[in-house]
């Protein structure tokens, strides 16, 4: 992974983002939107709207890293979050379609690239442990990429 310096970097980083999640969600056959993932029970489509969800979370990661402050819950607690998301998923994701999928994920990524002209010059290096991964403001606009991936690996297309 390529450490993230600057604002132009992030704004790349985030579109290149958002261009492969629509790819992947474009890639999709109904079919295959409604097939099993094998992520937790999760369809396809749920999982392409827990990511389309986590886009937005780019203002939370730099608010904080910014300061030097992570977010890293004690591993119960962590359980218990692991546990809620993946109900608010199930329940939130009902009727979802790649269409709405699409437009989800375009108003949470419209709010972490409005994130990166806040840092400051200084400020991309700062970081501590979000969620268990060491993480610098920097390099948190890679988290949309790296999120992707792993979930696309976990889609079933067969």
């Amino acid at each position: 992974m390529t450490e993230i310096s600057n604002a132009e970097e992030a704004r790349a980083a985030l579109e290149q983002a958002r261009e492969d999640f629509r790819e992947l969600v474009q890639g999709l056959s109904s079919e295959e939107w409604n097939r099993k993932s094998n992520n937790a029970g999760w369809t396809n489509g749920q999982l392409c709207w827990h990511i389309a969800f986590t886009a937005g979370g780019g203002k939370l990661r730099v608010t904080r890293l910014r300061q030097n402050k992570g977010m890293n819950p004690p591993g119960p607690l962590m359980a218990v979050l692991n546990l809620t998301s993946l109900w608010i998923v199930r329940i939130r994701s009902r009727g979802a379609t790649p269409e709405s999928v699409l437009d989800f994920f375009d108003e949470g990524f419209a709010v972490t690239q409005g994130v990166i002209d806040t840092v400051g010059e200084d400020e991309w290096g700062n970081g501590a442990v979000f969620l268990g991964q060491p993480m610098t403001v920097g390099n948190s606009f890679n988290f949309l990429s790296d999120h992707i991936v792993d979930h696309a690996a976990e889609m079933r297309r067969d």
